[in-house]
């Protein structure tokens, strides 16, 4: 569980930094800095996504 708290840490930095660059671009969300910003937040996501349900796969499995 530990793991999973640590990668919703990590993704509340990265939208936080995301949220303050589409500022300082004036809300351009076609900048380069922030699409790749924007990229890098969705990868974090689905590797969250894929970490959880694994765990809740294992989770289930143990439990029978």
């Amino acid at each position: 569980m530990a793991i999973l708290a640590e990668m919703e840490w990590e993704i509340e930095v990265v939208r936080e930094r995301l949220h303050q660059l589409v500022e300082r671009k004036l809300g351009d969300l076609t900048d380069v800095e922030v699409t790749e910003l924007s990229g890098y937040l969705d990868q974090l996501i689905v590797k969250y996504e894929m970490t959880n349900t694994r765990r809740k796969k294992t989770d289930k499995l143990a439990s029978v």
